[in-house]
């Protein structure tokens, strides 16, 4: 299977992914673009529609970039897993100055 990825940018805020009704995207869609050298990734929205391309738009202030990887939220997708991250710090807490 081909990876969905970003394929042209064309403003600060719109940017063309290599998947469309072929894949089963829909205008209304909310897709995460996962940054490759982060560990964070940020949401857009599905636009428009054609057969092999979706226009999409971002939000948020992050910047875009040619060939990040893109993950499809479909809408009956039930099978999403969430981990809680728990922090290591103790419970101490520091006295105020003052």
């Amino acid at each position: 299977m081909k990876q969905v990825e970003i394929i042209r940018i064309l403003d600060d805020t719109t940017f063309v992914i290599n998947a469309g009704t072929n894949k089963g995207i829909e205008p209304g869609y909310f897709i995460d673009v996962l940054k490759t050298d982060k560990s964070y990734n940020y949401i857009a929205k599905v636009e428009e529609v054609y057969p092999d391309l979706s226009l999409c738009k971002r939000y948020g202030e992050q910047r875009l970039f040619y060939g990040d990887i893109v993950r499809i939220r479909y809408p009956d997708d039930n099978q999403i897993t969430t981990k809680v991250i728990k922090s290591k710090t103790s419970k101490k807490r520091r006295k105020k100055r003052g």
